[in-house]
């Protein structure tokens, strides 16, 4: 029995059992996978090294200890030490413990493998300058977008991302191609109403897998517009981290039936 876990705070809202438990199921192998709640940074580094003493062989991190996760561990992957940030920390074989992060990878499966959208000589938009972005923007810049461009309120954040990723500010009379949401779908969000332009067929996604406002107000600016929610991100990122441990390749679309006849949809 592999022990596994996921840890954030919140975390009683995570789907990583569910999904780990489906993925399991498919290829055979036994899970014993819970959800921890770190109720903050020195509880979250405790929790992390509990968890591995006891016999554990990898956790997933959720927000916010994406950061904290990275700076705990021993060794780190290129990507994880390029963004300075995981999302899975496996032990090694000589116990240390290894970052990685698969947002990005997950998120561009997604978009590729499971919505048929070409990354390639696209211009995207991104709203929001959360550290998620850390963990995604690499990823998506390795498919020579034409241009990435950032709609946020913080400068500081924003003139980060640029300098780092060579992103652009959001610009209102650019014709996007692919519209990312990565902030809080809350009702005093004011960045929403700022895109007010969107051709057909547009993609827009939102990375919360939950109720989505931002999907929403895209879809009253144009009903034409093609919208999913981060359900594929979450289970294609999940996809990568499970591969690297058990050598063994779940199939996403047994997965998203699965899931949709449980009531969840993208």
């Amino acid at each position: 029995m592999h022990k596994l876990a996921v840890i954030g705070n919140p975390i009683e809202h995570s789907l990583s059992p569910l999904i780990w438990g489906l993925f399991a199921k498919d290829v055979g192998v036994e899970l014993d996978y819970q959800k921890i709640l770190a109720k903050d940074e020195k509880d979250f580094a405790i929790q992390v090294d509990g968890f591995f003493k006891a016999g554990g062989m990898a956790i997933n991190v959720t927000s916010p200890f994406k950061q904290n996760a990275f700076s705990i561990s021993d060794l780190h992957t290129s990507r994880a030490s390029f963004c300075k940030a995981t999302n899975f920390l496996s032990i090694t074989n000589s116990g240390q413990i290894l970052a990685d992060t698969t947002d990005g990878v997950g998120l561009v499966n997604d978009l590729i493998l499971n919505k048929n959208e070409n990354l390639v000589n696209k211009n995207i938009l991104i709203i929001g300058s959360g550290f998620v972005l850390d963990s995604v923007l690499l990823d998506l810049i390795v498919y020579n977008p034409l241009s990435i461009d950032i709609l946020a309120r913080n400068q500081q954040r924003i003139e980060f991302l640029h300098d780092k990723f060579a992103t652009d500010n959001f610009n209102p009379q650019k014709n996007y191609d692919i519209i990312i949401n990565t902030t809080p779908n809350s009702l005093d969000n004011t960045l929403f109403g700022r895109v007010e332009c969107i051709n057909n067929n547009v993609l827009c996604y939102d990375m919360t897998y939950t109720k989505s406002l931002f999907l929403n107000a895209m879809q009253n600016v144009n009903s034409n517009i093609r919208v999913y929610n981060g359900l594929g991100m979450l289970i294609e990122q999940a996809k990568v981290a499970f591969i690297k441990l058990f050598a063994q390749t779940p199939n996403s679309k047994v997965m998203f039936e699965n899931l949709f006849k449980m009531g969840y949809h993208v």
